[in-house]
């Protein structure tokens, strides 16, 4: 039996419960992945593709939560999976990880609150950037103020307001189907459900590749629950029961939303962006939105599109707490500024100056080609995104094999064991990777009219090597991976040892 190792101390104190852990386990990375941008992907694409995609990233994101609820149980470490790709794969790819999730989610902060201000102009196009982003900034800083405790409730009640929004829309759709919709007068042939007779693949290979940029973005943030374990007060609990819970938020809050939204929203390619002597720009509307507008009810998608900013608002708020978290976890093992490592009063300020100091490039927004900023954010964050995944699935790969080589067991019981196995992480492996080169070949041949640049989606991948070769370069270590033999799992149980003697020289005769 492996004895887990102590936990690295950060002077983080354990305040969040679990109650309000489970909650976030919920409702946490629900954002404008989710509520946004899938307009876009089922534009593109088509609702076959985005159902497809949403189904298959879904999954392998399952098997993923389900590796880090083991790595997390029975080893652990602040810092979480990049703690983890450090241990079982290399300190330069740890690194590299490391800063990849920190750059992942600080630049995440803007792009959210981009959307929020896209989402704001539903009821007023004409609003000012000037006069909304520093609102939204503002109301994320007071938040911080409180501490963890208060970010863990605020986001229980955020959680609970995104369920909420979800099932309005999951109940309003089906009567829309139903035809039990009396303001809704389009002939039965004009619903959208007949799109999957006529388009549920549009725009061929391109479209099918295109949404997976969209489904990377919308399940980010569900290892962040790696970090918040680090501030609760029974984090192997915590994180063996969160583990479960992603299944079925995943098919509940995910899956479902996606395949109402396909069967009841007609919509056709986005509008181009703006001439170049052109200063304003069509704003998006939430997809959600957007089909009970098109049923011609009243009064709901006012509802619907006010919770949708606070949920967006919770997105921006969870990001804060994980990209600077992350920044002081790997600063305190000094990997980053010293002054981001420093805590003052329990919460990690130097950090927290930082990710706020980069939430200013939401005001991007006012400049003329701004909406372009909200496409290169996309791209970093969905690659960013799979490439976190792809490591914490390769680093329980790993751990197996070490546990393996080197003649070791988990059979705790009070600790969490992944159902998948190796087999589940090499699947999910396998999915991830198609992901991300799916995002890279069609930016290299959009079908949108206005095409994202092909850069954008190698920003993430660049980010990722310039940090590992660096880390190589710097510190003159060439390891690629650390030998199976070396891995550090803790020390052995003398009993299982000894059982193990006698085994082999039973054999041995």
């Amino acid at each position: 039996m492996v004895t887990p190792l102590e936990p690295a101390q950060t002077g983080l104190k354990e305040v969040i419960t679990t109650r309000q852990f489970i909650f976030m386990a919920l409702g946490s990375s629900i954002g404008a992945g989710l509520l946004l941008s899938t307009g876009q992907a089922l534009a593109v694409g088509g609702p076959a593709p985005l159902l497809i995609a949403f189904t298959l990233v879904g999954f392998a994101v399952w098997i993923t939560m389900c590796n880090l609820g083991e790595l997390s149980t029975n080893f652990p470490i602040t810092g979480s999976f990049y703690e983890f790709s450090v241990r079982f794969i290399s300190p330069s790819w740890g690194f590299a990880m490391g800063w990849n999730y920190v750059m992942n989610f600080v630049f995440v902060v803007p792009f959210e609150i981009i959307v929020m201000v896209m989402c704001a102009r539903y009821w007023n196009p004409d609003v000012s950037v000037f006069l909304l982003v520093p609102v939204f900034i503002s109301g994320l800083i007071v938040i911080y103020l409180f501490g963890a405790r208060w970010y863990a409730e605020a986001e229980n009640v955020f959680g609970i307001l995104k369920i909420i929004v979800i099932t309005i829309f999951v109940v309003a759709t089906l009567c829309i189907l139903a035809r039990n919709v009396p303001t809704d007068t389009r002939p039965a042939e004009q619903l959208a459900y007949n799109s999957w007779r006529t388009e549920a693949f549009k725009n061929g290979a391109p479209g099918f590749l295109f949404v997976f940029m969209s489904t990377g973005m919308a399940y980010g943030g569900t290892e962040m629950l790696g970090l918040t374990a680090a501030e609760c007060r029974y984090p192997r609990r915590v994180m063996g029961i969160a583990s479960k819970l992603v299944a079925s938020r995943i098919t509940l809050l995910y899956l479902l939303p996606v395949l109402m939204l396909g069967l009841v929203l007609k919509i056709d390619l986005l509008p181009a962006a703006a001439d170049d002597d052109d200063t304003t720009t069509k704003e998006l509307i939430s997809p959600f939105v957007l089909a009970i507008s098109q049923a011609g009810i009243p009064v709901l998608p006012d509802v619907m599109n006010a919770i949708i900013v606070v949920a967006i608002f919770s997105m921006a708020n969870a990001s804060i707490f994980a990209s600077s978290r992350a920044l002081q976890a790997i600063s305190a093992r000094g990997m980053g500024p010293r002054f981001c490592a420093r805590l003052y009063r329990d919460r990690p300020l130097g950090a927290l100056v930082v990710v706020f100091t980069f939430s200013l490039l939401s005001f991007a927004k006012a400049t003329k080609h701004g909406d372009e900023v909200f496409v290169w954010l996309l791209s970093l964050a969905s690659c960013s995104n799979y490439l976190t995944w792809f490591s914490i699935c390769v680093a329980q790969i790993r751990c197996r094999l070490a546990l393996k080589r080197q003649v070791r067991i988990l059979d705790d019981p009070e600790t969490y064991r992944s159902p998948f196995g190796i087999a589940g992480s090499v699947l999910a492996v396998g999915i991830f990777a198609f992901g991300l080169s799916a995002q890279i070949a069609a930016a290299a041949k959009s079908p949108l009219l206005s095409p994202p640049p092909v850069a954008s989606s190698f920003i993430g991948l660049l980010v990722a090597l310039v940090f590992w070769v660096g880390y190589m370069v710097f510190n003159r270590d060439s390891t690629l991976l650390v030998p199976l033999s070396m891995i550090e799992l803790g020390p052995k149980d003398p009993v299982f040892v000894a059982m193990h003697a006698v085994e082999t020289e039973h054999a041995s005769v």
